[in-house]
């Protein structure tokens, strides 16, 4: 009997390059199965273009938690994949009610992500792995000793609402006016950024690192890429993945360094895939492949240092089209969305 899973991407949205890859994934490991987008809205791409089209409420809502596993049993044998910060807490949360039922969520542990989230302990990680980070302060402990530039956001957001380059304290009472107080602050370092992409496996094996130089990034995603062969950032982050208890899968983390001959100073990580992961699978590091080879006890076809150097992405937008019944109906009718 040919093996068989269903990958549940939610809130998925724009993030079509990534159930195309998953829909190879499957192929290549010989796997029946088909790529479902749960969205709360059918206004999103995914929903059309996936294999199939979910609608559940929205994750805030009472009635998503009930929703989503009445999907996941419908959909069993599954894996469910977040690919952004919306239903992790959840999925980890209940992650045996999930497995109950036949469903994978390809989360970590409640505490790894509460880590993971919580900005202001991430120097408590770094110093276990034996790295340098940026410290986050609170709003509070900033004020003490304010410094510019520093660079702010959320204490707990996400595609990069609310994050900014600070350069003197008008610029920052504006800020905070705007998008409130509950802020963490670190040093802005100019030079370089990366995001390097990780897999872990459940064995606490750190199976594959990615750098990756964000060269342009518009709403908190990479829009201009390329990867890079830097041994001292696949070291570190390898030193920083093996720290990061209760984490597995697919996770990327992210560090800032004032030249090549600097060394990195870590600060985030994000317990999922990230929005420029596709240039890692292009290069060779085949993501989605090496989670479904892990759900299903398949041998994790991973390998250290296998993936293209200098590869550069250069993103650009695209469109699908839907004829609608009701205009009334769809999101931003009445008021429109701005991100």
């Amino acid at each position: 009997m040919p093996l068989e899973l269903n990958i549940l991407v939610t809130c998925s949205n724009r993030r079509v390059a990534l159930l195309d890859a998953f829909r190879c994934a499957l192929a290549q490991a010989g796997v029946a199965g088909r790529v479902v987008a749960v969205e709360a809205t059918e206004a999103s791409p995914t929903y059309h273009l996936a294999d199939e089209g979910v609608i559940l409420p929205l994750v805030r809502e009472p009635g998503f938690l009930p929703a989503i596993l009445d999907t996941a049993r419908r959909y069993a044998p599954c894996v469910i994949v977040p690919v952004t910060d919306l239903d992790i807490p959840l999925l980890a949360a209940h992650a045996e009610e999930f497995r109950a039922v036949g469903a994978t969520p390809a989360v970590g542990s409640p505490s790894a992500i509460a880590l993971c989230r919580d900005k202001t302990h991430m120097g408590k990680l770094l110093e276990r792995a034996g790295l340098e980070g940026l410290p986050s302060l609170t709003l509070e402990a900033f004020e003490r000793r304010a410094f510019f530039p520093c660079f702010v956001k959320p204490s707990r957001g996400s595609a990069g609402i609310g994050a900014a380059v600070i350069r003197d304290r008008v610029q920052l009472d504006a800020h905070l006016e705007r998008f409130g107080r509950d802020v963490v602050v670190q040093e802005w370092i100019e030079g370089q950024e990366f995001t390097i992409d990780v897999y872990r496996s459940r064995d606490g094996q750190v199976r594959c690192v990615v750098p990756r130089q964000r060269l342009a990034v518009r709403s908190g995603e990479v829009e201009k890429g390329v990867t890079r062969k830097d041994r001292r950032l696949i070291d570190d982050a390898i030193r920083l993945a093996s720290a990061c208890e209760g984490l597995w899968g697919v996770f990327c983390c992210q560090c800032r360094r004032a030249d090549e001959s600097s060394p990195p100073r870590f600060f985030e990580i994000n317990p999922r895939f990230g929005g420029g992961c596709l240039l890692s699978i292009r290069a060779g590091a085949n993501l989605p492949l090496y989670l479904v080879q892990e759900v299903l006890g398949l041998e994790v076809t991973a390998r250290l240092g296998e993936f293209t150097d200098r590869l550069l992405m250069l993103r650009y937008d695209d469109a699908t089209y839907v004829q609608v019944d009701d205009p009334a109906a769809l999101p931003g009718f009445h008021t429109p969305t701005f991100r």
